[in-house]
């Protein structure tokens, strides 16, 4: 199997160009893999290429001018799995880090190897961090802008955070904030009267081994001020 992790090099500043992407896997101090970007008038080519890991030898390769960017990985074993951290210099542009969370799923028929194992447990938080206590949310005046967060908490390998509405699937960005926990943020812009005791349900699934868990807020609203004087 081939794994495949992205990493954006686009810059934040225009003309600008990535000089440099380095790769590291959890919390190593130094790079497994390093690539120098060159370019030609036209577009990105790879440059030269070093793997500091004798494990990944002949199995990593970056791929620059994919959109996006990635890295590959050969022949991938479950030690492979983990948080993985792309870091990118560029030749104006602050150096840019992030993450991205690789999972290797391996039949296992042996009790002494770690089995797959759905997530434990799910927080919602709201804006300031606090719990949403009887999970519902607010009340919010029309036309307010607001955040719910998603954390998720154990499973093996690490869940995809999703928030869902109306039956659909409405954020699937999921952030790794530690080998146990993964957050998705959902925000919320200019809130309409439609939105009142509307759900939405935030959703941790790590495989199709194991059944996912999930928890809903309802959001409640502030009643119009026109509303109440024609009462």
């Amino acid at each position: 199997m081939v794994g495949h992790l992205e990493c954006n090099i686009t810059p934040a500043i225009s003309g600008d160009r990535a000089t440099l992407v380095m790769w590291y896997k959890a919390a190593q101090t130094i790079p497994f893999y390093a690539a120098r970007v060159t370019f030609d008038a036209r577009d990105i080519r790879e440059g030269s290429h070093r793997s500091s890991n004798s494990s990944f030898d002949g199995r990593a390769n970056f791929f620059p001018n994919r959109t996006p960017a990635m890295l590959e990985i050969l022949h991938t074993k479950p030690t492979d799995s983990g948080i993985y951290r792309c870091r990118v210099d560029f030749h104006k542009s602050p150096t840019r880090h992030s993450r991205v969370q690789l999972t290797v799923i391996a039949k296992c028929h042996r009790p002494d190897l770690p089995r797959n194992l759905p997530p434990e447990k799910l927080l919602i938080v709201d804006e300031k961090g606090s719990h949403i206590r009887h999970y519902i949310l607010g009340p919010y005046n029309e036309g307010a802008t607001i955040n719910i967060t998603c954390i998720s908490t154990g499973g093996r390998p690490l869940p995809k955070v999703q928030w869902w509405y109306d039956n659909k699937v409405i954020n699937n960005t999921s952030v790794v904030l530690s080998d146990k926990r993964v957050r998705n943020t959902l925000v919320l812009h200019r809130l309409e009267r439609k939105h009142l005791k509307s759900v939405f349900t935030c959703q941790a699934a790590n495989n199709n081994v194991t059944n996912p868990i999930s928890a809903s807020i309802t959001l409640d609203m502030n009643r119009d001020l026109a509303e109440l004087f024609t009462l």
